[in-house]
């Protein structure tokens, strides 16, 4: 049986009482501060909670944490993840059977999340609507970054991860060199001008600073082709002219078939045409498919945040 809306009163004790959690936050936690030495306590937008500090089980409803436990080599921990979602190669060891299957990111199987008896569930924004519920469960985080300020958002929601499976140290220094990476790439960007678009089958979108793939300028220092490009969750929709009107030093594509599905040439079609082929940084080769599943998946998890920034450094001459 798949929860939709509610879960029934009675499986719900069953599974909390397989579960051996308490789901009833603390009133007087604070934020990411130990309690004890047995327990660390953690505020999300799914409230406060109080969790055991040598933690083993873990179900991770959101890629990107995902990635950043697997970055941090606490794999071992994960005992449930929604499968349903397409996993990117670099977290294809996760598809093993060992881990439970627990629907998709936008549609937790709550029952399958209550049998994996977690001891924390890692969520995000695809199911921001079943907060309520999820957190009946077992002592849920809600892992949200905020794309105005993403890195530091990013860095914060690393560190957190990083204390719940015992990693902290291990972060920090990931983390340091990654800062360092990003201060290099930026002296090579100076001066040069980039516009991000998704392409979703035929219909494409601009995304610039402060949005969710924001990074190119905000944090790898290039300039926005189009400065006026509007904030939104999707994008702003763009046309080819668009994009040679604009006609930008670097253009980045993120192809979300690419991401989701095995069809990896699809932004390739879209752009391949007369008005695309005669712009700059087409005729200069700087026209970058990025992968996909880095930047539309994983793109707040650590391995995800190193890699993107590899494959802009390459991009760059």
């Amino acid at each position: 049986m798949r929860f939709k809306k509610t879960l029934p009163v009675m499986m719900l004790s069953v599974a909390l009482a397989a579960c051996g959690n308490s789901n009833t936050p603390s009133a007087n936690q604070e934020s990411n501060t130990a309690a004890t030495h047995e327990t660390l306590n953690f505020n999300s937008k799914a409230g406060q909670i109080t969790i055991p500090a040598n933690l083993s089980r873990i179900a991770v409803l959101d890629t990107s944490a995902l990635n950043t436990i697997h970055a941090l080599g606490a794999g071992d921990k994960v005992v449930a993840l929604p499968k349903g979602t397409p996993l990117p190669k670099v977290l294809q060891n996760f598809s093993e059977g060992k881990y439970l299957d627990v629907g998709t990111v936008k549609e937790p199987n709550l029952e399958k999340i209550a049998a994996s008896q977690p001891e924390l569930i890692l969520m995000s924004g695809r199911m921001e609507n079943l907060v309520g519920q999820i957190k009946q469960i077992a002592p849920t985080y809600f892992v949200d970054v905020d794309y105005n300020d993403q890195f530091n958002s990013f860095k914060q929601q690393t560190l957190n991860i990083a204390e719940m499976v015992g990693k902290k140290s291990e972060a920090e220094q990931q983390l340091q060199s990654l800062e360092k990476d990003i201060a290099t790439l930026k002296d090579k960007t100076k001066g040069k001008t980039a516009l991000v678009i998704l392409v979703n089958n035929s219909k494409i979108a601009a995304y610039g600073p402060g949005s969710r793939f924001g990074n190119i300028h905000d944090l790898y220092g290039f300039t926005p082709a189009d400065p006026s490009i509007k904030v939104g969750l999707h994008g702003m929709a763009v046309s080819h002219e668009f994009i040679a009107q604009k006609n930008p030093d670097y253009l980045f594509v993120i192809d979300r078939g690419a991401a989701i599905t095995e069809n990896q040439e699809g932004a390739k079609r879209v752009l391949n045409n007369k008005i695309i082929n005669e712009s700059k940084a087409a005729k200069n080769g700087n026209i970058v498919y990025l992968d996909s599943s880095n930047w539309y998946l994983m793109n707040n998890g650590l391995d995800g945040m190193k890699a993107m920034l590899k494959e802009v450094a390459d991009a760059v001459k």
